[in-house]
């Protein structure tokens, strides 16, 4: 079972998310912080992180910075809301899988996911 971690400080979303990718068979693992995903990508082997981009502490690209040197072929789905375009593009450019911008349509967000995962 594919295992995929959902990082995003709005824990209705996270909670949304799981709820949604757990009923298409995958296991999730939810962090409304940067600090704990990375507690969490420390210690469970993961094949995929769907990491917002705007939170508190640290903000996505920083986040998506600090997964590169864990693990530099993670796939990593960025969540962006609709201002923040140029920063999702920008994520590309440091080794994002791809992007979705909120409000996301639910059946291309499971095709995204499906398709970082069968990339591996």
């Amino acid at each position: 079972m594919k295992k995929i971690l959902v990082i995003d400080d709005e824990y209705p979303l996270c909670t949304t998310l799981a709820k949604i990718l757990r009923e298409e068979g995958y296991e999730v693992l939810t962090s409304q912080s940067a600090k704990k995903g990375l507690e969490i990508l420390n210690s469970e082997k993961l094949d995929l992180v769907l990491l917002d981009i705007n939170m508190p502490e640290m903000d996505g690209i920083e986040m998506l910075e600090r997964i590169r040197q864990i693990d530099k072929n993670l796939p990593v789905i960025m969540i962006t809301g609709y201002g923040a375009l140029k920063t999702a593009k920008e994520s590309m450019k440091l080794g994002a899988y791809d992007y979705i911008t909120k409000p996301f349509d639910l059946n291309f967000l499971k095709l995204v996911v499906k398709n970082a995962l069968s990339e591996e």
